[in-house]
């Protein structure tokens, strides 16, 4: 019998439980450490394990898995606007929508096709990447490898997939295998736009195109010259140990919350497990009491 995934039931192991079931009671007080509790919880139940990589999401249907809708093939392009299946609220902006490139990156105003990266701040639009550098997928190993994929699986998430994608300008192996996910946050938070992303590094082989002197950079960049974050390693030869690095505990896996249009202060953490998201809501809990206390009108 299937058992319900409330948060009295099985999905979550026993002591994550009592202590949700503790704040259930305690009031709004504790509600953003709710909010990080239950994104621990799902966490457990729905993401994978891994050992020194993260598996791809998949099982989208498609020749790959990854879903039926690629981006042609190409050097330094991308296809957009593409509907997302919810809004996002990024740095005080909404979207509805949004641009895969196949350099690494989505952007939300249109196509970006640089293929250096540059460092954060200065992106010249809001951008969330993966692995910025210079992907060509031009000439593949096989008809439907080396693409990149985009798909939303339900109503609550997309998934962009960079499947074996090659390197300007020997398109074929090595290869880099990763992928970006956007959750939606509004069941858990009830904030419209509220929604976490998660990278997922499972094989990196790359860092650097042949005409570029910079290796790939992974972070986020709201695009105002103040909001930003760049993975430790990044632009370096380092890049490459995302695939055992995380701060939330999955080596491979680098996972951002975004309350009220602001991510959550990241964390780098080693340990195994979902504890590192308690901090997010701790941090998001902190913040709001931090705001009622210098403006009582909030």
């Amino acid at each position: 019998m299937r058992q319900k995934s409330s948060i009295f039931g099985a999905r979550y192991p026993p002591d994550l439980r009592y202590i949700l079931i503790v704040f259930f009671f305690r009031g709004q007080m504790y509600k953003p450490i709710l909010v990080g509790l239950l994104l621990a919880g799902s966490s457990l139940a729905l993401v994978p394990g891994s050992v020194q990589s993260a598996p791809l999401l998949s099982g989208f249907g498609g020749p790959k898995g990854f879903g039926t809708n690629s981006v042609f093939r190409n050097d330094d392009s991308g296809v957009g606007p593409i509907s997302l299946p919810f809004k996002i609220n990024f740095y005080g902006s909404t979207y509805s929508s949004y641009y895969v490139n196949t350099n690494g990156n989505i952007t939300f105003w249109s196509v970006f096709g640089t293929y250096t990266p540059t460092a954060f701040p200065g992106a010249p639009q809001p951008i969330i990447a993966p692995w910025w550098a210079d992907v060509d997928t031009r000439k593949p190993s096989s008809g439907d490898e080396g693409l990149v994929w985009y798909t939303n699986p339900d109503l609550s998430t997309t998934v962009v997939t960079w499947n074996n994608v090659g390197v300007y300008n020997s398109q074929n192996p090595p290869s880099n295998n990763f992928q970006l996910v956007l959750r939606d946050l509004e069941p858990s938070t009830g904030n419209v736009g509220d929604f976490s992303f998660e990278f997922r590094y499972d094989d990196l082989n790359w860092t650097t195109g042949a005409v570029s002197n910079v290796a790939a950079l992974a972070g986020y960049d709201a695009g105002n010259n103040t909001d930003y974050f760049t993975i430790p390693g990044s632009e370096t030869a380092d890049v490459l140990n995302l695939v055992n690095t995380s701060n939330v505990g999955e080596e491979g896996v680098w996972r951002f919350s975004v309350f009220n249009g602001e991510v959550i202060p990241p964390e780098t953490s080693s340990v195994p497990g979902p504890l590192p998201l308690l901090g997010v809501g701790a941090t998001l809990a902190w913040s709001r009491r931090l705001r009622k206390r210098i403006s009582p009108s909030v």
